[in-house]
């Protein structure tokens, strides 16, 4: 997840006991499960060559799955569970660790990625509430529970609920809303935002008429006009939903 690229090897999976302080963290990476160059696949163990520095050298990987949306776009990457052990190294920034040895476990999907940084979360704060609101830049929410509310006024947020009958709501331009719940609501006031939902759900998105002098939102309804769950969608040139394109 940094801009080093890794010189590394594939190696056999090493004995239980060589596995103690192994740390299972979250991993992003391209379409083609490529980061930063280097060719990954599900199942192998790599090892880097060199000493490992968090943010210069090293495999990275995030203990807060949602702190990988902070280096790969939550509507253009693949994410996966890793095992870190070796070599490790942290920085105080966000939650991501360096390692001289990954191992793939397994490719998860966005639900199961809200479900553990739910957990994650709770693990650290006590009563967390069902409404959640960030005001700052880039700012990550994720729920789990049946009827949970998230909203971020901030640029560039990442927003997304697993949970059935869930609201998104986020002001900030380049916004990602994914709300995978039946019968959720994702509503992006900002410009060039996308947004997904699940079944019996719906979507705004906004755009700004330039000769009215206004914002006008556009409504798409899953199940209707083509519209699919799950699938995110942004606005084209003519305000019409278009399912964003693979960009890796």
């Amino acid at each position: 997840m940094t801009n080093q690229k890794h010189e590394g090897k594939q190696m056999q999976k090493q004995e239980k006991q060589e596995k103690q302080g192994v740390i299972v963290a979250y991993k992003a990476f391209n379409k083609d499960l490529t980061c930063r160059d280097f060719q990954f696949e599900i199942g192998k163990t790599y090892e880097h060559d060199g000493k490992v520095i968090a943010c210069e050298s090293g495999f990275h990987a995030c203990e807060n799955p949602m702190d990988t949306w902070g280096y790969y776009d939550l509507t253009q990457s693949r994410f996966c569970t890793v095992e870190l052990s070796g070599e490790l190294c942290r920085h105080g920034e966000d939650s991501k660790v360096a390692a001289g040895r990954i191992t793939l476990r397994a490719e998860i999907g966005l639900p199961q990625i809200i479900t553990d940084a739910v957990k994650w979360m709770l693990a650290f704060v006590k009563d967390m509430p069902a409404a959640e609101n960030a005001s700052g830049y880039s700012s990550n929410l994720a729920a789990s529970g049946y009827y949970s509310n998230l909203a971020a006024s901030g640029n560039s947020s990442n927003l997304a609920a697993s949970g059935y009958s869930s609201n998104l709501a986020a002001s900030g331009n380049s916004s990602n809303l994914a709300a995978s719940g039946k019968k959720s609501i994702a509503v992006a006031s900002g410009l060039n935002c996308k947004a997904s939902a699940g079944e019996d759900g719906c979507i705004a998105l906004a755009w700004w008429d330039d000769d009215a002098k206004r914002f006008r939102l556009e409504v798409a309804y899953i199940g209707e006009n083509g519209i699919e769950p799950n699938v995110m969608y942004e606005l084209d040139e003519d305000h019409k939903f278009s399912k964003v394109e693979d960009e890796s």
